[in-house]
């Protein structure tokens, strides 16, 4: 590998956050182990103006990749195949980095042949810029810089995209792509490689800077009601994962991504939930549920959340009365 690291960023109209984006990267010692790939994912020469700054400044760090549009997915995807670091982390055009955390993953990843590298993260408000949430990944007896057997660890924490750092080769020959032209890939992501992880390492310092509050978002609640059916694609894609794979995989694996798809399960029950109440909807719960628990019951019994396992307990019966408290906490009634 030329680099030590490869960070991939989604760039779709971002015209207004990019520069920040980009600066973020430009550490004084980074130029021989940084290569970072701006994939303009066909949204016009705004972006590629910004992109092409950069890239003349800093010929030996940045690389413009401007493709037609594919969503998401397609920009990870795009990024795995040209990626020359051993290391891989993609960023989000409106999103940055912390540099004193960067410099930190930067310099660790030279020491270290670990399979998955977490770091911290932070959320904050894109109209105050204040910190709302620092995710941490704690467990009993963690130390940082402390190489973990991924199985011994994976029971403790589940991984999220802007934590994670993997070792390019991994995501190279995986042999899945994440979906294009399609949201809520971020699980595909993370799951598809845990098949081949073995190691894991967690360091102090937090590194992505993650922007929440603007309604483009696909996470807000009115798009993924939008986008319903790219939510539903991407559950479907990952039982098809979990069904092709488990009885390859240790318990430990199994577990892991079975609780992963248990997440996309409830995210998917709660865009249903949200919808103006319907014996249309409660049905969709009921059959989808159903179907989870006659064909994936580990993925059924991964469940955690109270409100679906209250759904269940009543059979269905609360329907109205969760849709009302869903509709009323993500305020779909303003």
């Amino acid at each position: 590998m030329d680099k030590i690291l490869t960070i991939s960023i989604a760039a779709y109209h971002v015209e207004k956050y990019l520069a920040q984006c980009l600066e973020s990267f430009l550490l004084p010692d980074a130029k021989n182990r940084l290569e970072v790939l701006i994939i303009n994912d066909g949204s016009g020469e705004g972006v590629n103006d910004i992109a092409r700054t950069y890239e003349q400044a800093y010929p030996d760090v940045f690389r413009l990749i401007d493709k037609e549009n594919g969503g998401h997915g397609s920009t990870v995807n795009r990024g795995i195949e040209e990626a020359k670091g051993k290391y891989f982390k993609t960023v989000d055009g409106d999103d940055w980095v912390k540099k004193k955390g960067f410099h930190e993953l930067l310099s660790f990843l030279e020491q270290t042949d670990a399979d998955l590298i977490v770091t911290d993260y932070q959320c904050f408000d894109d109209k105050s810029g204040q910190i709302e949430e620092t995710p941490h990944y704690e467990f009993n007896e963690k130390k940082y810089r402390q190489i973990y057997d991924w199985e011994a660890v994976s029971r403790h924490v589940y991984i999220n995209m802007h934590a994670a750092t993997f070792r390019t080769s991994i995501l190279k020959n995986m042999g899945r792509k994440l979906d294009e032209h399609c949201f809520y890939v971020d699980a595909e992501y993370i799951l598809y490689p845990v098949p081949w992880l073995k190691t894991i390492v967690f360091l102090e310092e937090p590194v992505y800077m993650y922007r929440l509050g603007m309604t483009t978002q696909s996470m807000d609640i009115r798009n993924m009601q939008k986008n319903c059916g790219h939510h539903e694609t991407v559950l479907s894609h990952l039982l098809d994962f979990y069904r092709e794979c488990r009885h390859d995989l240790s318990p430990a694996r199994q577990s892991y991504i079975a609780g992963g798809i248990a997440r996309i399960l409830v995210s998917q029950i709660k865009i249903y939930l949200s919808f103006p109440p319907s014996a249309a909807y409660k049905e969709k719960i009921r059959s989808l549920d159903q179907k989870i628990k006659k064909e994936y019951p580990q993925v059924y019994h991964s469940v955690t959340n109270r409100a679906v396992k209250m759904l269940r307990f009543s059979r269905y019966h609360l329907y109205q009365t969760a849709s009302a408290a869903c509709r009323n906490a993500y305020r779909c009634n303003d």
